[in-house]
């Protein structure tokens, strides 16, 4: 395990070659040599440049990387830089490459639990088009009708499977009020125990879907508990194997709602435009009558929340107004149990953020507003709140209005004290910097106090 988090793929293998920049770029120019492009300059800087994206190697010298570290070359360029480097992790190989079938979920399953050999927090595991084809295999795959699961081991029935359930809907709930960190060993156990079923145990192919249905689920649940924690590497995993157990259980509502989660991560840690694609596989698989309105609604506002992230103004408005008329026309007694948290009022904070995002935080101001006006519970939902509240502060500080600023920036201070997680602690760090210039006004010189 590395001593500090590997925030780049090419840092990550060279901590399993265990070499210095220098020592790694002498490999490299073997493997450039033995290619016929000649020996290569070896300036000291050229890795760290690398690593931290100041530059990109040139093509020779990227078909050296996949000579080196065993990728075939044809991924330099279907993959691009730095996404071929991904190929090179053998760990991350089960999850990507089982057969997207009920034997598939399982071998998945079990390498999700296990995770990889070194602490990789800033980058994923798969991008690009690779991760726009596992959105394609999940897909095609989820039209097959479950299976009836006949291994060795015990007998699951329809009353066990019950209480399977409920426990997992009592651990969503939990995670409405509690930090990743405080529920991730929680639901790590539980999906422990429901991956122990998938793998051992008899029952029909009713049971079975709903097996791995609940299997998909806290796989989901575990990816945004790593996600929260900001281990990347690791909560995409998850939710890759989540995508396998929805599609072995037939499900394509669950698997739907693990893509909206995945385009979470995506925009936040990837590029945005991939999580835009993931979301239109989800919206194109649940399209007709396979889904309800509520779920309509989500997957219109996490489409809108990843085109703010690309910059696409007229995208994103047509998004949440379609969000907003889906919510409207359903009567929501029919959601899957998952879909409950999404409200209008959840709607409009997704609005709120991604007007903010491209450059009107009057009108994010507007929706937050709004948000507060409906049913939005911000007790019940206390980590978002803390998120949504410094993203107010963010708002009002744009418009100038510093005090109003402040006054909504140590609300979310104080309410992030009892939650104890990555995401509103980073947005407030954030926060707190764009304040900072602003130091010559009392309120400012108050909130920067707090935690100092």
């Amino acid at each position: 395990m590395a001593a500090t988090p590997l925030r780049s793929p090419l840092a990550a293998l060279r901590a399993e070659l265990d070499v210095t920049g220098e020592e790694y770029l002498d490999r490299l120019d073997d493997s450039h040599h033995a290619l016929g492009y000649g020996r290569m300059a070896k300036r000291r800087e050229k890795v760290s440049r690398w690593e931290t994206g100041v530059h990109a190697p040139d093509e020779p010298t990227r078909y050296a990387m996949a000579h080196l570290h065993g990728i075939p070359p044809a991924a330099v360029t279907e993959l691009g830089w730095p996404g071929f480097l991904l190929l090179a992790f053998p760990g991350d190989r089960p999850v990507l490459d089982s057969p997207w079938s009920p034997a598939g979920t399982v071998t998945a399953v079990a390498a999700a639990a296990r995770g990889g050999s070194m602490d990789r927090r800033g980058f994923l595991i798969s991008s690009g088009a690779a991760l726009s084809g596992i959105a394609s295999h999940w897909s095609n795959a989820v039209t097959d009708v479950p299976l009836p699961l006949a291994a060795p081991g015990r007998r699951l029935d329809p009353d066990l499977m019950t209480r399977l359930e409920r426990r997992l809907d009592d651990l969503r709930h939990l995670d409405d009020v509690l930090s990743g960190s405080d529920l991730l060993p929680s639901a790590v156990e539980e999906y422990r125990l429901l991956s122990g079923y998938a793998s051992n145990t008899t029952c029909d192919s009713s049971i079975s879907r709903r097996l791995f249905s609940a299997l998909a689920e806290a796989s989901r649940m575990c990816g945004w508990l790593h996600f929260d924690a900001d281990q990347h590497a690791q909560a995409q995993r998850f939710y890759i194997t989540s995508l396998r157990a929805s599609a072995s259980a037939g499900d394509p509502e669950v698997g739907a709602n693990t893509l909206n989660f995945m385009a979470i991560q995506t925009y936040s840690k990837g590029n945005p435009q991939d999580a835009v694609n993931l979301v239109r596989t989800a919206q194109s698989r649940v399209a007709g009558g396979v889904t309800t309105p509520r779920v309509r609604a989500l997957l219109h506002a996490r489409a809108g929340r990843a085109l703010s992230k690309t910059g696409d103004l007229k995208g994103c408005a047509r998004e949440f107004n379609a969000a907003r008329d889906a919510f409207s026309r359903g009567t929501h007694d029919d959601d899957p149990p998952w879909a409950y948290s999404v409200t209008e009022g959840e709607i409009e904070m997704l609005a709120g953020s991604s007007a903010l995002d491209l450059g009107d935080p009057r009108r994010a101001l507007h929706s937050f507003t709004a948000a507060q006006q409906a049913e939005y519970s911000a007790a019940g939902h206390v980590r978002d709140n803390v998120l949504y509240l410094s993203r107010t502060a963010r708002a009002h500080l744009e418009l100038g209005d510093i005090d109003a600023a402040c006054a909504t920036a140590t609300d979310a201070f104080r309410q992030n004290s009892s939650v104890n997680s990555a995401r509103p602690s980073d947005a407030l760090t954030d926060l707190r910097g764009q304040l900072a210039p602003h130091g010559s006004i009392r309120a400012v010189r108050e909130f920067l106090a707090m935690g100092a």
